[in-house]
Order: structure tokens, then C-alpha cells, then sequence
């Protein structure tokens, strides 16, 4: 599989930029990388969001790429499908679970109830 060459930002340390520029952050096997749009970053009308109902496509493309090498307890997780070839093809996941603590949403949110 080839994937787009991917240029190196111009500033060091750079943890995240903001969804309206042009680069966006890719992660593949726990390292991170950036790409800009024009040379193949991401584009909305090549993809689809669905449930993904069963825990191991998830897991294991969690586990292959996600700098943690870990998985957490899942409540729902959602793909990310490229489907620009008429295939779906999974490339990105998003899983939500239960907080181990409610201060990980009290803590910002300090008016929110539990």
C-alpha cells in the first residue's frame, strides 16, 4: 500500500493545529506525521461514519496504531470509512466509554452532574 508523502511541519513540538488549516495529523503504528490537504489530507466527501457494532475491528485498529497500545473499556465506538473506490476501507476509529472517574468530566465542566 502507498501512501502520499507527508511533509514535516514548519514548527517544532506542535501537538495539535487547528481544524481550520490545511494540515492534518495522521497516526500510524503510534507515530504521528503530518500531511497537507493538497497532497492527499483529509477530504470529507471521501468518507462515511457508521457504529461499529462488533468490538474487534475497533480494537484492532486501535492496538495498530494508537500511541497508547492500549484499549479501553468501549461504550460505543464509531469507523471512520474511506469509500472513494466504492470499497470501505477503515481508517480511523473513535470509541467512547464509560470515565473511570467523574472527574475527568467535572474537573472542565465543574457544573455539570454526574
Amino acid at each position: 500500500m502507498r501512501f502520499p508523502v507527508q511533509e514535516t511541519l514548519p514548527f517544532e513540538d506542535l501537538p495539535e493545529v487547528p481544524t481550520a488549516s490545511p494540515w492534518c495529523q495522521r497516526w500510524r503504528e503510534g507515530k504521528h506525521s503530518w500531511a497537507h490537504v493538497r497532497d492527499g489530507g483529509f477530504d470529507a466527501r471521501r468518507y462515511t461514519v457508521d457504529v461499529i457494532p462488533d468490538a474487534e475491528p475497533a480494537k484492532g485498529f486501535v492496538l495498530a496504531h494508537h500511541y497508547s497500545g492500549s484499549y479501553p473499556a468501549v461504550t460505543v465506538q464509531f469507523g471512520l470509512y474511506d469509500v472513494v473506490d466504492g470499497e470501505r476501507r477503515l481508517c480511523g476509529v473513535a470509541v467512547f466509554g464509560v470515565p473511570v472517574s467523574t472527574a475527568v468530566l467535572t474537573k472542565p465542566l465543574p457544573e455539570l452532574r454526574p
